[in-house]
């Protein structure tokens, strides 16, 4: 009975320390309202999840040594690059700085670039 409510115990903290673990995105485009959000996958080698405004699918990210990367690709166009990041961290405002593109047009190109900041939550 120890044994079961000892390892039950265990079990619950490992999940409450996985979930307190998970850190969020934000990132902020000049030129665009809503702001870009996505969770920062536990395991490398795997690709957030990213709610844009037509469905995309993450093809590069890259979170280390002090860059950010996030390419994302239109799910079903699979060679129209909908969104790219690339952004160099910054110690003194702990914000990640850099540039961004993204393609907004339905079935026209509608470009879009400029300054980002990357807040991680």
């Amino acid at each position: 009975m120890k044994y079961t409510i000892f390892s039950l115990i265990l079990a619950l903290t490992g999940c409450a320390v996985a979930q307190a673990s998970q850190k969020s995105v934000i990132c902020h485009m000049k030129g665009i309202e809503d702001p870009l959000s996505f969770i920062v996958p536990s395991k490398m080698g795997d690709f957030p999840k990213v709610d844009f405004a037509y469905p995309v699918n993450v093809t590069r990210f890259s979170m280390r040594e002090s860059n950010l990367l996030l390419v994302a690709m239109d799910q079903d166009e699979r060679d129209r690059p909908r969104i790219f990041i690339s952004a160099q961290f910054n110690q003194h405002d702990r914000v990640y700085i850099g540039q961004y593109m993204t393609d907004l047009g339905g079935n026209q190109l509608q470009l879009d670039n400029g300054s980002v900041s990357c807040i991680l939550k």
